[in-house]
């Protein structure tokens, strides 16, 4: 709607222009005497003050009846649609949507509101993150903005669409766009303008796999991989992939996986998992440690904890949120407190 109000009223300002300098050759009329009688014409006003002199400003008046006075009920036709269509309200909006994205922190930009795309925004919403949409297909991004997203209707490959969703604030970036090619101009771009960004792709094409990571995605991830090995142990293993289903998307079961970063300062430094007391004070279980570019799967109770180590834990979602806080103390408490 606003490219077409603006393009009608490109047109109304060409119409009086164009009325305004013929009427002033051929009927000799001053800039002021011309830009008014060209008004009165296209506002089909016409107060019988001016008499036309020659042949040739008949045939001018004729057609700048007939093309202004069309391009001035257009151009009126689409105001009157943009206030009863409440575009207005839209628009006031949209301005209270942009001042909330530019106070936002640390938060995740998805490019495409697609079939994948939408899945993302809706496990982001779960957990909780806030969240910024690009998406350039104008029904779908307003179907998220009914939905209470914060929402740009645009290309997301534009540098200053990305700015606008403060890729400079952004902690990551997922770009899952229905083409490859798309997708690898998007990561480039969100590296170019935030270099410490995590930029997370969707591929379609093996091959895309390698362009995506030289652009610059930390991750690379295929939906059909991943499709097609979940189907493949659903019928190989299917009660041992149900189960998985069932602890990890049923809500009642409120099962959860949280990251928690071993900082300088916390006291599981130098502890085991036996010593730290985070299975014995909140039932939570430790999956695995990220230790450098090395993981260590299924650590046992006597493997240390080390400044820097990334805990994978599983547990429900009080016993996490325990832990978060048991976490926070014991950077705040001498060891021998902690038992």
């Amino acid at each position: 709607m606003g490219r077409r109000i603006g393009l009608a009223f490109s047109a109304l300002l060409f119409t009086l222009f164009f009325g305004t300098v013929g009427l002033m050759t051929t009927e000799h009329l001053t800039l002021a005497q011309a830009f008014y009688f060209t008004v009165e014409t296209i506002t089909t006003v016409g107060y019988g003050d001016y008499e036309v002199k020659s042949d040739s400003g008949h045939v001018f008046i004729i057609i700048l009846m007939i093309g202004g006075a069309g391009v001035m009920l257009y151009f009126v036709g689409l105001m009157m649609a943009f206030l009863i269509e409440g575009q207005l309200a839209g628009a006031y909006g949209r301005r209270k949507m942009n001042k909330k994205i530019e106070e936002l922190q640390d938060h995740i930009i998805v490019c495409g509101a697609g079939r994948v795309g939408k899945q993302v925004i809706y496990r982001l919403r779960k957990e909780g993150h806030p969240c910024v949409v690009i998406e350039q297909e104008e029904d779908l991004a307003h179907e998220f903005v009914e939905e209470g997203y914060l929402v740009i209707n645009n290309d997301a490959t534009e540098d200053e669409v990305l700015k606008k969703a403060g890729i400079e604030r952004a902690k990551g970036l997922i770009t899952a766009l229905p083409e490859d090619s798309l997708n690898v101009f998007v990561t480039l771009t969100a590296k170019g303008l935030n270099p410490n960004i995590q930029v997370v792709a969707r591929m379609d094409r093996l091959e895309s796999e390698n362009k995506l990571l030289r652009a610059g995605a930390d991750k690379v991830i295929s939906p059909a991989i991943l499709g097609g090995w979940r189907m493949a142990m659903s019928i190989l293993k299917p009660i041992s992939i149900e189960y998985l289903e069932t602890v990890i998307h049923d809500q009642n079961i409120g099962m959860e996986i949280m990251e928690l970063k071993v900082d300088q300062g916390s006291c599981l430094i130098g502890r085991t998992l036996s010593t730290s007391g985070i299975k014995q004070q909140t039932g939570a279980m430790i999956l695995a440690i990220l230790r450098n570019d090395r993981v260590i799967s299924n650590p046992s109770a006597q493997e240390e904890i080390i400044e820097g180590d990334l805990l994978i834990v599983l547990g429900l979602r009080e016993q996490l949120h325990l832990l978060e806080e048991v976490a926070a103390n014991l950077t705040k408490l001498k060891p021998a407190e902690i038992g």
